[in-house]
């Protein structure tokens, strides 16, 4: 089952493996969301795969398999998104002007027109760079994250894969999913050789056979 909505309010969230209890605001309810997600924050707007189940003493929540954060949906959306404070020099009042300045073009200023940001009193152009640039690295991060997650990877592993692949992490993982052996933690060749198989990776693949190769030295030497 799918559903999406704004997430409003974090209720509880184990700070070493990101398991959370937080609300979500569809466009007909407001409901209890409970499962691991990881780098969220008030405002966020989440895609959720998973079922509703009943807890003995809290009632209906919705389990959450697996998830996609999204672009806010709404100008209210963007505000809170922007005012949660993940980005550095952008609180409730600036994410306010920006917001109320750029309108529906907001998220294209971060991604392309940076400098334009400058435009708000109180934002110089080199805070306006580093502003886009921490928004546009958080957004990058937040799709490894959900990608590596359909594949049973940790969100612990998101961080590395973007600082060592850069910002077309997904594509080069999609060319060839065994360079996370080297990269993720945690994960053997077995794990991503499904993984490949799974997003249409052939058989009989160069680096799936370079990479089979070092394994089964590694396990001899084991």
């Amino acid at each position: 089952m799918e559903i999406s909505g704004t997430l409003r309010e974090i209720i509880y969230q184990n700070e070493v493996n990101s398991y959370t209890i937080a609300t979500l605001e569809t466009d007909e309810e407001e409901l209890t969301i409970v499962g691991y997600l990881p780098f969220i924050h008030p405002g966020d707007y989440l895609k959720l795969f998973g079922k509703f189940v009943t807890h003995q003493e809290y009632g209906e929540q919705f389990k959450i398999d697996s998830f996609q954060k999204m672009i806010p949906q709404t100008l209210d959306a963007l505000e809170q998104y922007l005012a949660n404070g993940i980005i550095k020099g952008i609180g409730p009042a600036t994410a306010k002007k920006i917001v109320k300045t750029f309108g529906e073009d907001t998220i294209h200023i971060f991604k392309y027109e940076p400098e334009k940001l400058a435009n708000i009193k109180g934002i110089t152009k080199e805070k306006a760079v580093e502003m886009a640039h921490e928004f546009n690295e958080n957004w990058e991060l937040w799709q490894i994250v959900g990608y590596l997650e359909q594949f049973g990877i940790g969100p612990q592993n998101a961080k590395k894969v973007y600082e060592l692949l850069g910002a077309d992490a997904i594509k080069k993982i999609e060319e060839n999913p065994y360079i996370l052996i080297d990269i993720a933690r945690g994960v053997d060749f077995k794990q991503i050789d499904k993984m490949a198989m799974d997003i249409g990776i052939d058989y009989n693949n160069e680096k799936r056979i370079e990479s089979g190769i070092k394994y089964s030295l590694i396990r001899i030497r084991i």
